[in-house]
């Protein structure tokens, strides 16, 4: 599939964990210049994750690129300066419901919450929590929620991070008492819970009318089931060979893996 140097895609959403960055969190040098390349070309390179924006902002930084990103699987979206194109998200009455509906921490089960900048735990030094904050480089704040949270503030996002078995009991039972909220597992260890308007794929359809363009016009890389609606919501949508087979089937078609530079190859074939 060769397009001339006028490729007709006019943005890029790309998924960052198990898409961008290899099993060992890194990016290949090859995938690097080839996204320098279309940014130098001015066609915005959006980075679309479940992470908070400082998970996202060193990414943005190792890739030396400016543009608008998709945080919190699409709950805060931020223009290129960093600042809300749109915020969606669970008042805190709603999310200390939630939490009060989820069983009480253990060693190896964590309940945390983000909102904005902030990432929110009841105790940093959990080696569940340690490992998160090496994985994202972003540093937790310890207390509740209350402490740091007004009512007027939006939660973009709560997790809970613990043994998949007990996470797919919480999931049941929280769908049962909470219709009004999208509840998935982004891992098989982490469970997510949001406003039930919040996707990636609304997500590409606002930042689409942000940048003035048909979401026809964009292509979508992403290797999990939080990425299947944005492969279809996106003009062309391509799954990683590392993507489950249901999210497959959602692609226009599929690329290597993450670990055999599947986005390279790939952005190398839309953008010669």
């Amino acid at each position: 599939m060769k397009h001339s140097s006028h490729t007709q895609y006019k943005a890029v959403f790309c998924d960052i964990d198990g898409t961008l960055l290899t099993t060992d969190h890194r990016i290949t040098d090859r995938t690097k210049e080839k996204i320098q390349d279309i940014h130098r070309s001015g066609i915005p390179f959006i980075l679309v994750s479940a992470r908070m924006p400082a998970g996202i902002d060193p990414i943005q930084k190792e890739l030396g690129i400016k543009a608008p990103i998709i945080s919190y699987g699409g709950a805060l979206i931020l223009d290129e300066e960093g600042r809300p194109i749109s915020s969606t998200g669970l008042s805190l009455s709603l999310a200390e419901k939630i939490r009060s509906h989820v069983p009480e921490e253990t060693e190896d089960y964590r309940f945390c919450a983000y909102s904005g900048e902030k990432w929110i735990v009841s105790d940093r030094t959990n080696p569940v929590i340690r490992q998160e904050e090496k994985v994202t480089k972003v540093r937790a704040i310890e207390g509740q929620m209350r402490d740091f949270l007004s009512d007027s503030d939006i939660i973009h996002k709560l997790m809970c991070f613990g043994p998949s078995g007990l996470l797919d009991d919480i999931s049941a039972g929280l769908r049962a008492q909470f219709p009004q909220c999208a509840i998935y597992k982004s891992f098989h260890t982490l469970l997510e819970i949001m406003d039930g308007h919040v996707s990636k794929s609304h997500a590409v359809h606002t930042l689409c009318e942000y940048l003035g363009i048909s979401p026809q016009l964009s292509a979508a890389f992403g290797d999990n089931y939080n990425d299947a609606d944005m492969l279809q919501a996106a003009g062309l949508g391509i799954a990683m060979g590392n993507a489950p087979e249901e999210v497959q089937k959602q692609a226009s078609w599929v690329t290597a893996d993450n670990n055999h530079e599947g986005l390279f190859l790939a952005l190398d074939r839309l953008f010669p």
